[in-house]
């Protein structure tokens, strides 16, 4: 498909975005340096995007699992998956994109110790696309002793903390962080931690558990 002059544009300032945040990290990013690396005028990303907060939120995205991807877990495909079976997914899916998108990571870095406009809206929409898919477990969790949300959210944190930790540290508690050895024992690690989830989030198909909710009898 031939993209539009404005597309174009579009697709060549994010690529500024990134390279930007790849070289200077976030305290280098706004929209003069984004423009100037682009070869635009900082007007029309202010026309495009509405300045800097839209910028982002556009290239998130395109790069961000929850911004851009989540609803892969909650298709028609996932109705016959397990509920252990869609939070592994969707913790592999994360540390794949991590890994492998270095601006994405600094993004995330960025966001642990900022707090502004556009940190802020980049986590409420995470937040609310992740509360979706918790949502739909919870929802079909009959086990009142088993806190799902709090149980996926410190797998989660680990995921994203020892991502992020790789850039300073080689390893942590013995774990290399940057080598696909390391990430094998982590993802085992993941694999074991939800072995702690109700038996049925286990055994059953998030259709299975749905039909059940709806009629307990």
């Amino acid at each position: 498909m031939t993209l539009t002059r404005r597309q174009q544009t579009e697709q060549k300032i994010m690529q500024a975005l990134e390279d930007q945040i790849c070289e200077t990290g976030m305290m280098g990013v706004g929209v003069n340096a984004i423009a100037k690396r682009a070869g635009v005028s900082k007007e029309l990303i202010y026309r495009y995007f509405n300045g800097l907060p839209g910028l982002m939120l556009q290239w998130m995205q395109t790069q961000d699992f929850w911004t851009g991807k989540s609803s892969m877990l909650l298709d028609d495909k996932a109705e016959t998956r397990s509920p252990q079976q869609l939070i592994l997914t969707m913790l592999n899916a994360q540390i794949n994109a991590l890994a492998s998108n270095d601006a994405l990571k600094e993004i995330r870095r960025w966001e642990l110790i900022e707090r502004n406009d556009v940190s802020a809206q980049l986590a409420t929409r995470r937040e609310k696309a992740a509360r979706t898919f918790i949502d739909a477990l919870t929802s079909v969790n009959d086990d009142d002793d088993a806190d799902i949300a709090a149980m996926v959210g410190i797998m989660l944190a680990g995921v994203l903390y020892l991502s992020l930790r790789s850039k300073t540290e080689t390893h942590f508690l013995g774990v290399p962080l940057r080598t696909e050895e390391g990430w094998d024992r982590i993802q085992n690690a993941l694999i074991q931690l939800s072995a702690s989830l109700p038996e049925p989030l286990k055994e059953q198909s998030l259709e299975s558990l749905r039909k059940q909710s709806a009629d307990p009898s």
